[in-house]
């Protein structure tokens, strides 16, 4: 097993490390949290233009037929940079569910326009309880004529301000899966919007539905299995996550190495203090761990091998790595991390949001331990 980068995509980080640092620095992440639309349209273009949306995507549907760690490769650069992007609601979540389980005009009409980024689609998964997983998934699809009649609510939905359709998860029948996904219009009737404030400065919303009605054609996938098509697209998207953690984590540590090298107390570097070199070794090996962990899980899925264990082990792992290498560098900055004007109150913010995104430590850890058990 070889879970470094080949050289291709070593090619692919290289270049979305030149581009990000070019068209989306820090200061620009600080313009767009107080931006309405929360992410830039140019640089998605850009994106669009560089096959990046559609990177995953086989060419006749406007792809570029890559794998999974090519994708890797761009997201530790996008965690580096914090670029605020509906990529891995949109490009992810949505499309490569289009792709496993879309219908033929579901796949042919929208998977191209989300590759060029012409569209931009985002899943509402998470309800109010807060629950993850189908157990948490109680919006109702109700038959209703030829159609569904949903109701109930969804919150921490990315950019559905800007979004062109849902991908909606809605409950039809009991067990353990009873899960349909519906592709809804984002301006359809009864589908009311709500921006939600939050701590990484995202662009989240509530979604209402009241009585909002769909087709029959509007379900992607088999009735009654929408978590089963979901779950191994959820998977790559934890990856990709983990692979923006490293990213961010990487640039914790160097940041926090700068600072101890050049803030001096008492006629020397903080940095010749041991106390302070643990607080960075910590920052380092969580990182690397994390790393680890999710490259061996992306070549896994790009191998054909069985991932669900290694995936829950990496994401289990990467949502507490996350909290642990923003605490460390903030101890090695001390009050200085806390000042907004310091670029890392930034990361520490984000990190928060990938805690609990996409499922926490022990979510994961109960996947782990239904894997071993099976």
């Amino acid at each position: 097993m070889d879970v470094e980068l080949s050289l291709q995509q070593q090619v692919i980080q290289s270049t979305a490390r030149d581009f990000f640092a070019a068209h989306c620095p820090l200061s620009r992440v600080r313009e767009l949290e107080a931006d309405d639309l929360g992410y830039c349209p140019e640089l998605w273009r850009r994106m669009g233009e560089l096959d990046w949306l559609g990177l995953t995507y086989p060419e006749a549907l406007g792809g570029a037929g890559g794998e999974l760690l090519d994708l890797f490769a761009i997201y530790l650069e996008m965690g580096r940079a914090l670029v605020p992007s509906p990529h891995l609601a949109s490009a992810v979540l949505v499309g490569e569910t289009l792709l496993r389980g879309g219908s033929e005009p579901q796949r042919r009409e929208l998977l191209p326009r989300l590759a060029r980024g012409e569209a931009i689609a985002v899943p509402a998964l998470l309800e109010p309880e807060g629950a993850y997983g189908p157990g948490g998934i109680q919006l109702a699809a109700a038959p209703e004529g030829s159609g569904y009649r949903l109701d109930g609510a969804k919150i921490l939905v990315p950019f559905a301000h800007v979004a062109e359709e849902i991908l909606v998860a809605a409950r039809t029948g009991p067990g353990p899966d009873g899960v349909t996904l519906f592709l809804v219009p984002a301006g359809a009737p009864g589908v009311k919007a709500e921006r939600q404030a939050n701590i990484a400065g995202y662009p989240l919303f509530a979604l209402l539905f009241e009585g909002a009605r769909v087709p029959a054609a509007a379900a992607v996938g088999e009735v009654g299995r929408g978590f089963s098509l979901l779950e191994p697209v959820l998977d790559r998207a934890a990856l990709l996550q983990c692979a923006e953690i490293t990213g961010a984590g990487e640039r914790m540590l160097e940041m926090s190495l700068h600072f101890a090298r050049d803030r001096v107390q008492f006629g020397s570097p903080v940095g010749r203090y041991q106390a302070v070199q643990y607080l960075c070794s910590d920052i380092a090996i969580a990182t690397h761990l994390t790393s680890l962990l999710a490259r061996q899980a992306a070549w896994r899925a790009d191998a054909g091998l069985p991932h669900r264990r290694e995936v829950a082990l990496a994401a289990a792992w990467a949502s507490e790595a996350a909290q642990l290498v923003a605490h460390r560098a903030h101890e090695v900055q001390a009050g200085h991390g806390f000042m907004l004007e310091n670029d890392l109150q930034l990361f520490t913010r984000r990190a928060k949001h990938w805690e609990y995104n996409l499922g926490d430590a022990r979510y994961h850890r109960e996947r782990v331990a239904a894997a071993l058990e099976g």
